[in-house]
């Protein structure tokens, strides 16, 4: 069997902190010195930095996948690591690469001597991932009991999002005591008599300067985060468990907090049958002319007179961070009116696309070349063409099918969608199509600014009273 001519070098590092990669560099140096006593040539490095290959962990690793793609497409021809335990940790993924190992033929190595080419060898290999996959499970178990006994003896989870209270530098162990002075006035204003709102406590915090966590005003329901959470009354947590009370200062106590809860879930009221949908088709497109946040459009009976209307919202947060301003609020009658003309207008000068063409068969032509590049690579792994020949075939060929594929793709895509006429959805005013009707409201129109036209009005508003922005989008 010919040399690699093109070798991957694959490093990788559960953690660096620092960030300066010195555990890749060295594995890296140990992995080149390898290939120059084998005579293999490197074509390319796969460093992958701070990222753990273990069972615990979620995170993709995009370096691991892509060297196992090229060594799969041929365009590298053996793939050598540090150690078995730097190329992953589970036995599963370790099966894996043995089997796509022995499927594209590539060739592989460590540093410290393990051969794929025999079975003893294969299963010597197994067993050490076996044993690097138990190593990172014991250690998760050890670090899961030293969490446990943590937090058993008072000492909370120094992780996590900064709360409204706590000094952010010190894992939960420090108050902020202007901040813990504003959370036991709003505990006394919810609990006490009269009974205030956490809006009330809103408007109380805002007023003294305080910000949210996220440095943006307070609103009513950033108010109930701070009181809905456990560790504002020092009450310490493990995997959804309550197993005892913080040994640090925290703005309230536990029976206080339990108070507090009683007294927001008593004001909870639940939530109607299919809230969270939209119901009314504007909402969300309309802005506040004056402070850009987002308005509510709601029902409202004022005088007898039930009707529904769009406001800004003065306990809602807007785009800038900013309590909203509180100074339209405009029957939503007129400007849904105004937007269906605009809709309406805009889906007339739409020019109705023609028919498209039965879609060509492609299924022969992209298996006629899939078998050109089979026989391509087994005669380049026999050595009976030049790497550079047959770099440029293959390239030229995998182009080529990709293209093929592409076409495949947008013929399926086409054939298996409905094609409805946009004015016929726009028509179907019915509860089911609201959402469809959106989607074409998006097409046309990207936001709508609306302004105040005043009190006691009897004509109809100006057409200048709100500010339509068309969207880019091709409806």
């Amino acid at each position: 069997m010919t040399k690699p001519q093109r070798v991957a070098i694959y490093a990788r590092i559960s953690k660096d902190r620092k960030g300066q990669e010195l555990g890749i560099l060295r594995q890296e140096a140990a992995c080149r010195e390898l290939c120059a006593r084998l005579g293999w040539k490197v074509h390319k490095v796969y460093p992958e930095n701070d990222t753990s290959a273990s069972t615990t962990s979620k995170r993709k690793r995009p370096a691991y996948a892509e060297m196992l793609r090229d060594a799969r497409d041929g365009v590298v021809d053996a793939v050598v690591v540090y150690s078995i335990d730097r190329l992953t940790r589970r036995i599963t993924e370790l099966t894996s690469f043995l089997e796509e190992q022995k499927e594209h033929g590539f060739s592989f190595a460590t540093t410290e001597g393990e051969d794929t080419a025999t079975a003893s060898g294969r299963m010597i290999l197994t067993i050490k991932g076996a044993v690097a996959q138990q190593e990172t499970e014991r250690m998760s178990e050890r670090i899961n009991s030293s969490l446990l006994q943590r937090r058993e003896e008072g000492r909370p989870h120094a992780g996590g999002p900064r709360v409204f209270g706590f000094d952010p530098d010190s894992g939960f162990q420090r108050i902020v005591p202007e901040e813990v002075k504003l959370i036991r006035r709003g505990y006394d204003m919810l609990v006490g008599s009269p009974a205030r709102t956490p809006g009330d406590v809103a408007r109380l915090w805002n007023g003294a300067g305080a910000r949210s966590p996220g440095g943006t005003a307070w609103s009513i329901q950033k108010v109930k985060r701070v009181y809905r959470s456990e560790r504002t009354g020092g009450i310490i947590t493990y995997k959804g468990q309550d197993i005892g009370d913080s040994v640090y200062p925290h703005p309230l106590t536990r029976a206080e907090w339990t108070t507090v809860q009683a007294v927001l879930d008593g004001r909870a009221t639940p939530s109607a049958q299919g809230s969270g949908k939209r119901k009314h088709l504007y909402s969300g497109f309309l802005k506040c002319g004056y402070c850009g946040s987002t308005m509510r459009v709601q029902w409202a009976t004022i005088q007898g007179r039930t009707f529904r209307r769009t406001l800004c919202h003065s306990g809602q947060v807007g785009h800038n961070g900013e309590l909203g301003c509180g100074k339209v609020s405009r029957s939503y009658a007129w400007i849904e009116e105004q937007l269906n003309a605009v809709i309406e207008a805009s889906l007339k000068e739409l020019r109705p696309r023609p028919q498209e063409a039965p879609a060509e068969d492609l299924t022969r032509p992209i298996a006629v070349l899939e078998e050109r590049i089979r026989v391509l690579r087994q005669r380049w792994k026999d050595g009976n063409m030049e790497d550079e020949d047959y770099f440029d075939a293959l390239g030229h060929l995998r182009t080529t099918v990709q293209a093929l594929r592409s076409r495949e793709s947008a013929a399926v895509v086409r054939r298996t969608h409905r094609v409805m006429d946009t004015l016929t959805v726009w028509n179907d005013d019915s509860a089911e199509n609201l959402e469809r009707r959106r989607v074409v409201v998006g097409m046309v129109v990207e936001k709508v600014e609306v302004f105040s036209v005043g009190r006691g009005r009897r004509k109809p508003p100006e057409p200048d009273s709100i500010r339509i922005t068309r969207s880019h989008a091709d409806p």
